[in-house]
């Protein structure tokens, strides 16, 4: 590992050159992503969760469709098993909550 020497006024210190590893002690950082599990909560003492294992399949979140008013646009989501679901971007009839009307 390098080091950069800082000279400011009388006294000189040695700042690390490398920024250190992506770790919280002894837990890792987790990837980005919406997921569904656990491993992120505390213990009922209160302590914190080692992540001891990474994401897997069956914890996939998806992002949330922000359906909008308009002519019907549906996608099918494939999902557990091999089935379907039909996911509504845009659709003109339904429930909706219109809060500035």
């Amino acid at each position: 590992a390098q080091a950069i020497l800082v000279h400011g006024g009388p006294c000189s210190w040695i700042a690390p050159a490398a920024a250190p590893p992506a770790r919280f002690g002894t837990r890792l950082r987790a990837a980005m992503g919406i997921s569904r599990d656990s491993r992120h909560k505390h213990r009922k003492t209160g302590g914190r969760r080692n992540i001891h294992q990474k994401k897997r399949k069956f914890e996939m979140g998806r992002p949330a469709a922000l359906c909008k008013m308009g002519s019907k646009r549906v996608r099918p989501v494939r999902c557990r098993g091999g089935n379907m679901k039909y996911r509504a971007l845009r659709i003109d009839s339904g429930n909706f909550a219109w809060g500035s009307e």
